[in-house]
């Protein structure tokens, strides 16, 4: 055991909170985990970490060895990212987080595009409906539904992302269309469990936000969810156009109120501030950015 590899595991203990995400994020055993850490206390002559069966907390020590030892540890990722530049093709292991409706309709083409241009790249996608924080420290880049809340992550745009009503043609036709927001309470509607402004829709009329709280009596917490339920014909659906534009295409959806639909924000792609983004993180961002830019118009 060499000093530096012992002071990965301790850094990802203190990141993680516990030796078992530790050694997950590891790819390595609980126990050899707890080693390596004890190995670095007998070596440092000094206890790093106070453990209970319920949490950890640094010592002064530990402290104190954790600042200078996360400095260590992202100064040799600068420098392994550094010397990964220089190669003519990006190499080596990606992981991005995406939420499920906007990963399981869109990502696949982009990434196999991404992969076959760079053979030597794998990527895993973690498809998960989380909001913008915590993102997972084994995660390299993230795409998340914006507006973006404070935080420490950096983001780049993807896409613009429009909220819109929708609804099945066979449900207008028993029940009729709504003429204006405000018709909407007259209707049965889906609502999306996750959507992030709470109990209202938000329109837009002459430029000013419009809100309408619909009756739902449907909540379902995931877009794909909600997009089946609408073309089933239980009733209107509010969704970003990303999530029915298949159903759009293929004439399963209807599109509703157009004049009064809602830009509400973007799509961004989240990373962690670094001095030096790596290598592939950076080929994989700028792929993905300009395969959107090119093949979706959302």
């Amino acid at each position: 055991m060499t000093t530096l590899d012992a002071l990965r595991v301790f850094v990802e203990v203190v990141r993680a909170g516990s030796f078992t995400a530790a050694a997950r994020r590891l790819s390595i055993s609980k126990s050899l985990a707890s080693k390596r850490v004890a190995a670095l206390e007998d070596e440092l002559s000094v206890s790093l970490l106070n453990r209970s069966t319920r949490s950890l907390r640094l010592t002064e020590a530990g402290q104190i060895y954790y600042e200078h030892g996360l400095r260590v540890i992202e100064e040799l990722q600068t420098a392994e990212a550094q010397v990964q530049s220089v190669t003519s093709q990006p190499r080596g292991q990606l992981k991005v987080s995406a939420q499920v409706s906007f990963g399981f309709m869109y990502l696949a083409a982009p990434t196999t595009a991404f992969m076959r241009r760079y053979p030597e790249m794998s990527v895993e996608i973690l498809l998960e409906d989380q909001r913008f924080e915590p993102i997972d420290e084994s995660v390299d880049l993230a795409i998340r539904m914006g507006p973006m809340p404070p935080s420490s992550l950096v983001s780049r745009p993807l896409c613009k992302v429009v909220y819109g009503l929708y609804a099945a043609p066979d449900y207008l036709a028993r029940v009729g269309r709504p003429l204006h927001p405000k018709d909407i309470a007259e209707f049965d509607t889906v609502f999306y469990g996750n959507y992030d402004l709470g109990a209202h829709w938000r329109f837009s009329l002459n430029g000013q936000p419009l809100d309408i709280e619909p009756n739902s009596r449907l909540v379902i917490n995931n877009l794909l969810g909600v997009v089946e339920a609408a073309k089933a014909g239980f009733g209107l659906a509010y969704l970003p156009t990303f999530a029915a534009r298949a159903a759009v295409e293929e004439g399963q959806l209807t599109p509703l109120l157009q004049p009064y639909w809602n830009e509400h924000g973007s799509m961004l792609v989240l990373f962690r501030s670094r001095k030096y983004l790596p290598d592939k993180t950076r080929a994989y961002l700028d792929f993905i950015t300009e395969w959107f830019r090119e093949h979706l118009a959302l």
